[in-house]
């Protein structure tokens, strides 16, 4: 029982960097229907920012992530309006190819830059493992699990209470609706990419102080992150909340009991599982076809 406790609590620290890198990628698909696959080199960027941060600056662990918030939103706005937009305009089926093409070329000039070595970035908190119960977590695994949680709490908020929450909403259920309305729809998609790039940023900051960044790490990352979409329902922000922690979780106790060999198969099982019975995922709406 005390193992499983502790499988438990590593899942729900892996889990919330899922959480941020699934959101930023359901909100980027659920409101500018882009598929992005270099959502993972946003997380791979959010990394080496911290690293850059914390062991070339030497700045302290909060402006590391300011710093990190505020580049990846630049990045974010950058790449959606030179690259997405103007090749959505000609063919958005060209938008996945682009994607691809982009992942490739930010690994390789990351690659070209610092090189094929993990690094690690500081996190300036105390060492050592800190009890709860029969658990032990250092600081950095619940510096994680706290600050996802008070992000993940600001986006809901925001997307529930205030005129940009509103807005990106109007635009995830009809974008030309929300443009009759009066939505800034240019606005609104710059506004979402920059949000999704800062929230996968953010995610590979936070775990660049525990697992260390290189630069293929946003490979896996963004197959776990669509992996989460698919399992929560294409555009359901409360549903990949849930199964961004469950896939975590799951992960964490196949690896302690099975072995880590099977640790990444696991959602792609879920995913076919889920999709045989439920083809509009778990939280997502029944598309009437008839």
């Amino acid at each position: 029982m005390i193992l499983f406790q502790q499988f438990l609590a590593n899942g729900v620290v892996v889990g919330s960097s899922y959480v941020l890198v699934a959101l930023g990628l359901t909100l980027i698909f659920g409101i500018l229907k882009i598929v992005n696959f270099a959502h993972g080199e946003f997380y791979m960027l959010g990394g080496y920012v911290a690293v850059v941060g914390t062991q070339v600056l030497g700045i302290g662990p909060l402006p590391s992530i300011v710093l990190v918030i505020v580049v990846m939103v630049m990045l974010g706005w950058f790449i959606e309006r030179a690259i997405f937009v103007p090749i959505a305009k000609k063919d958005p089926t060209n938008v996945i190819i682009a994607s691809f093409g982009l992942s490739i070329l930010l690994q390789n000039i990351v690659l070209k830059i610092a090189g094929p070595e993990p690094m690690l970035a500081r996190s300036g908190l105390p060492r050592g493992a800190i009890q709860i119960g029969n658990i032990f977590l250092t600081s950095e695994r619940l510096a994680i699990v706290a600050l996802a949680a008070v992000t993940v709490t600001a986006l809901l908020v925001v997307l529930k209470y205030t005129w940009i929450g509103l807005s990106l909403r109007a635009m995830s259920e009809n974008a030309t609706v929300a443009r009759i309305c009066g939505i800034n729809v240019r606005r609104v998609g710059v506004v979402t990419f920059a949000i999704g790039a800062a929230l996968a940023g953010l995610a590979g900051a936070l775990m660049a102080t525990v697992f260390t960044v290189q630069p293929n790490a946003g490979s896996l990352i963004v197959m776990k992150a669509f992996v989460i979409v698919v399992l929560a329902g294409m555009g359901s922000i409360e549903g990949a909340i849930i199964a961004g922690l469950a896939l975590g979780i799951v992960e964490s106790l196949v690896t302690g009991y099975l072995g880590n060999g099977l640790r990444d198969i696991v959602g792609f099982i879920f995913v076919m599982g889920v999709l045989t019975i439920r083809p509009q995922g778990l939280f997502g709406i029944q598309t009437d076809r008839s």
